[in-house]
């Protein structure tokens, strides 16, 4: 197909061919009625639709406070905090990090390894110290009704942030799609968001990827390439997006740039030069200053064996026999290079040239199959890509229905490690078993989603 031959960027914009979501539809006819001939255009009310799904976020933030309100007002300790569903790291490593002693504890070598990016580790400090601060102008009694109120206090100004984040990563999604600014509304209500707000600081890494994303479909690229330094200071994840534009950039070498609007390797330097200057400006002062607490995050994730609700810790639950820690490193890394090494065969003779979240969300899904570990906050990684690549309302609702039920499964799998009960109370290991392969399976499904729409052709491309 020559350059001439594809409409321009802005009429693919806002005249996209795309059939209606069949589940939206339904929907609608049920609820109001199918649109009129009269409607505004869904790309010229983007800017209308903004407010609306600002308060359908902030309708998502109450539900997740009321989700941990149980832990809130009784404690992160013992085994209710899995039966109620609310188990929080960031509560759990206010103490046992230290964070209750020095709010610069990740940093100072006299108190436990923090094992978490810079950037993180930045954050989760400043927010201590915002904490200690606070309770010097405000304390009063220093324990409070489980403990220190000052963990409760650090636990809230986490999520208050987080809280934000989810506001922008909201409305980045509106922006990055803005022909179908409502599929936004998933981002805001999202169950897995929800729920997994609160367990971690993985809304922050999301909340820049997208921003990142968003750059891109702009073309953007050096500033696209910041926010994805800033991203992989907070979590690993975000680099992969290099790998969705690299191959892109190989497409248009391949196909000798036939393709309208082709990113070219030009593009892609200029999205590694500024991944490349954000991360140096995080990263190197805190390897200068401490390299030892700056390598924890690597050398944990590099030493440690099957953690939970992975591929590899399922395969020691169903054969009796787990795997060595030097065995799910080699296996994980050859996985994940064959899966990355079919992405980029996928992008290469896709009829049409992929969307950049497309393959985004493909190398993404990989990454958390074939992880170490499977911690439940990792669901809300998936969320906004797969808005952004365009994947059905249905196919989102089966996705989080499997996740959900993987969410539930490993709290009862954790409380039966601790909890005096009798056998008949608990969950069964089969069960738990039964879910991980369920939220596998689901991420499989969602991938193969995306793949089809890449050969049969759905939202035109802008990136």
């Amino acid at each position: 197909m020559s350059r001439s031959s594809e409409p321009p960027p802005a009429s693919r914009a806002g005249t996209e061919t795309e059939p209606p979501d069949p589940l939206a539809l339904h929907l609608a006819d049920r609820w109001g009625g199918p649109t009129g001939r009269r409607a505004r255009r869904a790309g010229s009310s983007r800017w209308r639709a903004a407010p609306v799904l600002a308060a359908l976020t902030s309708l998502g933030v109450l539900l997740a406070v009321l989700a941990s309100q149980y832990c809130r007002v009784n404690g992160w300790g013992g085994v209710a905090v899995y039966h109620w569903g609310c188990y929080s790291d960031v509560a759990a490593l206010w103490s046992s990090r230290e964070f209750n002693q020095h709010p610069w504890a990740p940093f100072l070598d006299d108190y436990p390894a923090f094992e978490y990016p810079a950037l993180t580790m930045f954050l989760a400090s400043v927010l201590a110290a915002a904490t200690h601060t606070a309770d010097a102008v405000f304390g009063g009694t220093p324990v409070d009704y489980w403990g220190q109120r000052t963990g409760l206090l650090y636990w809230d100004l986490t999520f208050v942030v987080g809280a934000l984040a989810w506001f922008v990563l909201t409305l980045a999604v509106l922006r990055a799609a803005p022909a179908h600014p409502w599929r936004a509304g998933v981002v805001a209500l999202s169950p897995a968001i929800i729920f997994g707000i609160g367990i971690n600081w993985d809304i922050f890494p999301a909340a820049a990827l997208a921003l990142a994303v968003l750059l891109c479909l702009r073309r953007s690229w050096f500033a696209a390439g910041v926010l994805l330094g800033i991203g992989a200071s907070l979590k690993l994840y975000p680099l992969f997006l290099l790998g969705a534009v690299v191959t892109l950039a190989l497409r248009s070498s391949v196909r000798r740039r036939q393709e309208y609007d082709a990113v070219l390797w030009a593009d892609f330097g200029r999205v590694a030069a500024g991944t490349a200057v954000a991360w140096a400006l995080i990263n190197v002062p805190v390897m200068l200053t401490s390299f030892a607490a700056w390598s924890e995050f690597y050398v944990f994730s590099a030493e440690r064996g099957p953690g939970w609700s992975s591929i590899w810790h399922l395969w020691g639950l169903l054969t009796g026999t787990p795997m060595s820690a030097e065995a799910v490193s080699g296996w994980s890394l050859g996985i994940f290079a064959a899966s990355c090494a079919a992405v980029l065969v996928l992008g290469l003779t896709a009829p049409q040239r992929p969307d950049v979240a497309q393959l985004l969300l493909l190398i993404v899904a990989a990454f958390l199959i074939c992880s170490k570990v499977y911690s439940p906050q990792f669901m809300l990684w998936l969320v906004p890509l797969m808005v952004l690549a365009g994947v059905g309302l249905r196919d989102v609702l089966i996705w989080h229905g499997f996740q959900l039920l993987h969410f539930w499964a490993i709290w009862m799998h954790l409380a039966a490690q601790i909890s005096d009960a009798e056998p008949q109370h608990l969950l069964d290991e089969n069960v738990y078993a039964a879910a991980v392969l369920g939220q596998l399976l689901s991420t499989l499904y969602i991938c193969a989603v995306v793949v089809g729409r890449m050969f049969r052709g759905g939202l035109r491309p802008t990136a």
